[in-house]
């Protein structure tokens, strides 16, 4: 399934659309990340945009916070979120929408009644402020 996340405030924008599939009780590969107990990540490698250390600070963390939720939906199965693709453009991106991107996909996926995430700009530097940072 693919996921559209954007904000555009005064002119400044972020796009992507990140394409995910659930893959419930998979076998799992050596190279998929295991993010909580029953819950694992596998990423279509490469996929520009989209390092290590984004993988670990955006992704892992979307997932955690909505980690209960996740539980509930799957019981007592295991289940992998296989990153297929992140699609953006250099213009219209910003890492910590990575974060927001994969929130957006466990919640329309698993139809999840998540407070959103406050996105404030900060003008000056023409950079969004994610309020999930702080």
């Amino acid at each position: 399934m693919i996921f559209k996340f954007a904000v555009l405030k005064k002119g400044i924008g972020i796009a992507m659309f990140i394409d995910v599939e659930e893959l419930r009780s998979p076998q799992i590969l050596d190279s998929d990340l295991s993010v909580l107990e029953r819950i694992y990540l596998r990423v279509n490698h490469p996929i520009p945009f989209l390092s290590e250390e984004d993988i670990d600070k955006y992704v892992v963390q979307a997932i955690r916070d909505v980690s209960n939720e996740i539980y509930e939906k799957i019981g007592g199965s295991q289940v992998c979120f296989y990153i297929q693709s992140l699609d953006t453009n250099a213009a219209h991106f910003q890492e910590e929408g990575i974060y927001c991107a994969m929130r957006g996909w466990l919640a329309q996926y698993y139809g999840l009644n998540v407070p959103p995430v406050k996105i404030e700009l900060d003008e000056e530097k023409r950079k969004f402020v994610f309020n999930f940072l702080q």
